[in-house]
């Protein structure tokens, strides 16, 4: 997992964030009771460098209650990733129970809510086979000095991705 100072994220979190107990991963609990796990990985699924795949899950896979918290949560712990490095995020939905499509979408309101939206970049892309889509989102600085080389790899990542799937 990538470290990142846990005072800073508490300092704008709602939730209190900690670190789980095995090192690799962010922990915070709601006001109902539902504990979520955050991190982030490193990949090279379609960026040579600095790209850091993103991770949330609901620990016991309770389903999501509508709690602007974890929102705010999840965003505090993303700014700090920001503050930290210019890197890239990477957050592909996870298909395993059928419902990427919900996340895609709770992911692209959770972006268009951040009040500093404006100082991200962030691109999208879906895409189908015969029997699972994908949906995976690309964030970074609007100042990250490979701007375009980054959106011309992820276009042709998920270019590649659709022509291995048809």
């Amino acid at each position: 997992m990538y470290c990142l100072p846990i005072e800073q994220i508490n300092r704008i979190s709602p939730y209190k964030v900690e670190i789980a107990s095995d090192g690799n991963s962010l922990i915070f609990h709601t006001r109902y009771g539902l504990t979520y796990e955050a991190g982030f990985v490193e990949d090279y699924t379609f960026f040579d460098e600095n790209t850091y795949q993103f991770f949330i899950v609901e620990k016991n896979g309770n389903h999501v209650l509508k709690d602007s918290l974890v929102r705010k949560t999840v965003w505090a712990i993303v700014e700090v990733f920001f503050q930290e490095n210019s890197n890239v995020l990477l957050y592909v939905c996870d298909t395993s129970d059928g419902r990427q499509a919900i996340r895609d979408r709770l992911f692209d309101i959770w972006f268009h809510e951040y009040e500093k939206r404006g100082e991200y970049m962030h691109f999208t892309a879906k895409v189908e086979s015969d029997s699972i889509c994908y949906f995976a989102s690309v964030i970074l600085k609007i100042t990250h000095p490979q701007i375009d080389e980054i959106r011309d790899a992820f276009e042709l990542f998920t270019e590649e991705m659709k022509d291995k799937l048809s």
